[in-house]
């Protein structure tokens, strides 16, 4: 009996032992856990403060390249750290710490080359800032427009009525001049006709100029007849009261680009040269209208310079069809939106001018289409 209770001791005391023991070693690993736990809170915090300056040096170094090959310096040294560390810890990893290498040298290589092709997109926008008009515009977008606007001149220049565009020679003749008039203005209409971002702008202003006209004011549609010799202004909006600057956005809903606060500046900026070199009396006030939104920042930025803004204004249908009375001779003529003079014919002047949806309703009104142009200044324009 002695000897088992002997035995028995023995084995209580060593269980006694191991469970505190392994308490002991318990605690300590979870305080190590915990030392381990902050210390890589803490190294976190510095790697993003570490990111956070590159980040602020590459933004600001649009014409420093040595700041580049600074930043750059900086991640080479990040990189054989953490390689390092990856050879030399308690369980090391070479084949690891070399592939982080090579994937981290080809990453800052290409990080480099981006960022050096971004400091050269800075500053060519910086040099002509009228770029910044095609940068929600892929390349075969801009080639498309730039094709549009060369084909539809040379197609003037040669005399060419612009409804041939629209009407092909295999239905031409089958049709009499009313019904290619109103054919091509429905083909011109349609929403599924594959428009150029230019040809979708300059709807997009007729639609909006449209509006001002209904609500009596006289309107100057300078970015369709302009181009981008406008001066940031697309619509001159005048009435007995004041003149609006109005700047035209239609934009991609797909795309989910807003507007931003370059544009505000432009029409802020346009509506203050126009007020000093037209030394009009009445107020001259700036206004933006969008078919999508602005950014935060162009918001915060047309509320302090008072810019009006017109947000989700979105184009709709309209009569398109300006029906004219020439103030020369007193005919009356009606203007397809594709035919040259439209953008310069002025509708509200006279009690008979209207704007029509159809051409019977045109025609019926006593109204003849424009003739062809032909170069030079068009007699048939009030």
């Amino acid at each position: 009996m002695d000897i088992l209770f002997l035995l028995g001791t023995c084995c209580a005391i060593a269980i006694t032992a191991y469970v505190v023991g392994r308490a002991s070693r318990d605690d300590e690993i979870e305080k190590s856990r915990v030392d381990a736990a902050k210390f890589e809170a803490k190294l976190r915090e510095v790697e993003g403060l570490f990111d956070e300056t590159l980040r602020g040096i590459r933004e600001d170094s649009v014409l420093l390249p040595s700041l580049v090959r600074w930043a750059q310096a900086l991640d080479e040294a990040r990189d054989k750290a953490l390689s390092l560390s990856l050879q030399t810890k308690r369980r090391p990893a070479p084949k690891a710490a070399e592939e982080v290498r090579l994937a981290r040298t080809e990453s800052r290589h290409n990080k480099r080359a981006l960022r050096l092709a971004m400091n050269r997109v800075d500053l060519y926008e910086s040099l002509a800032p009228w770029l910044l008009e095609y940068t929600d515009l892929s390349l075969a977008e801009l080639i498309d427009a730039m094709r549009e606007e060369k084909d539809a001149r040379a197609s003037a220049e040669r005399g060419e009525d612009p409804i041939s565009r629209y009407v092909p020679k295999t239905e031409w003749n089958s049709l009499s001049s009313s019904e290619r008039n109103q054919l091509a203005l429905d083909r011109y209409c349609d929403p599924r006709r594959k428009r150029t971002p230019w040809a979708a702008g300059i709807e997009y202003e007729r639609f909006v100029g449209y509006t001002y006209e209904k609500s009596g004011y006289h309107v100057t549609y300078q970015g369709a007849l302009r181009g981008r010799e406008d001066l940031g202004i697309d619509l001159l909006c005048e009435n007995d009261a004041c003149v609006l600057i109005v700047q035209c956005k239609r934009l991609s809903q797909e795309k989910q680009l807003p507007v931003r606060e370059n544009v505000v500046a432009q029409v802020f900026g346009s509506a203050e040269f126009y007020r000093m070199c037209s030394g009009t009396p009445k107020p001259v006030r700036p206004v933006l209208a969008t078919t999508y939104r602005l950014s935060d920042e162009a918001s915060r930025f047309a509320g302090h310079l008072k810019v009006n803004l017109k947000e989700h204004f979105a184009i709709a249908q309209y009569p398109m069809i300006k029906c004219n009375v020439s103030r020369v001779d007193g005919q009356r003529i009606y203007h397809l939106p594709l035919d040259q003079q439209y953008d310069n014919a002025v509708i509200g002047d006279r009690e008979d001018e209207f704007y029509a949806s159809t051409v019977n309703e045109a025609e019926s009104a006593g109204f003849r289409r424009a003739f062809r142009w032909r170069g030079g200044d068009d007699p048939e324009i009030a």
